[in-house]
């Protein structure tokens, strides 16, 4: 592990060929200083550079809209079958999609898919009103979804090995920006949940291996 700013932690990462795979990702680490038993910290965030990942989603609608959908992009759609399927243990998806109005039909199987975090939720961005937009963010890979969890470590995959050292840190500029504005009001540590970096300017990015990075 290594002390340093977010800016010398990118080109320590290129020094030490930390991301050697081709298809490798840099990952974001944190931790808030914020009480997860009191209030959940959870959400989106709209990076500049989209990431190279192959995600399977499906789209919950009503099955008059299947065709439309699969249009869209969605790699399976509907609501019947979905259902049956995943009642019936199939889990071929990473993530859920899924307007308001379907959700009711959707808690069929949220014993299913709470416990493994693929749950439609408005926080995660995945409940909305236009399912299309949803399905062009998502398989676009610029839609970049957080969650605080344990003692309040949070990670995130920010950025794939081909990005050059100013898109990894700009995706990374997007993702503490958001946190900021999201962070509890309740947290500790004068007034919110801040990361280390906030508490020990100007940062502490650590370098792990494996292709990712630290925070």
């Amino acid at each position: 592990r290594v002390a340093t700013t977010p800016f010398q932690a990118a080109r320590l990462m290129r020094a030490f060929d930390v991301v050697p795979e081709k298809d490798g990702k840099v990952e974001f680490w944190t931790r808030l200083n914020v009480d997860l038993t009191r209030e959940s910290v959870r959400g989106t965030c709209h990076v500049p550079h989209g990431l190279d990942m192959k995600i399977r989603v499906l789209c919950f609608c009503p099955d008059d809209e299947i065709e439309e959908m699969l249009a869209a992009g969605a790699d399976v759609a509907g609501i019947s079958e979905p259902v049956r399927r995943i009642n019936q243990g199939w889990l071929g998806f990473d993530r859920c999609l899924a307007t308001p109005a379907i959700m009711p039909q959707v808690m069929k199987v949220a014993k299913v898919l709470g416990p493994r975090k693929l749950m439609p939720n408005p926080k995660s961005g995945t409940v909305v009103q236009n399912l299309k937009a949803a399905i062009k963010e998502a398989k676009g890979g610029t839609l970049l979804e957080y969650r605080a969890e344990g003692e309040g470590e949070l990670s995130a995959t920010i950025a794939d090995a081909s990005f050059s050292d100013a898109k990894v840190l700009e995706n990374l500029k997007f993702l503490v920006q958001t946190l900021l504005r999201a962070r509890p009001r309740a947290a500790g540590g004068g007034g919110g949940g801040e990361t280390d970096a906030t508490r020990k300017p100007p940062g502490t990015p650590l370098i792990g291996g494996k292709g990712q990075t630290e925070e």
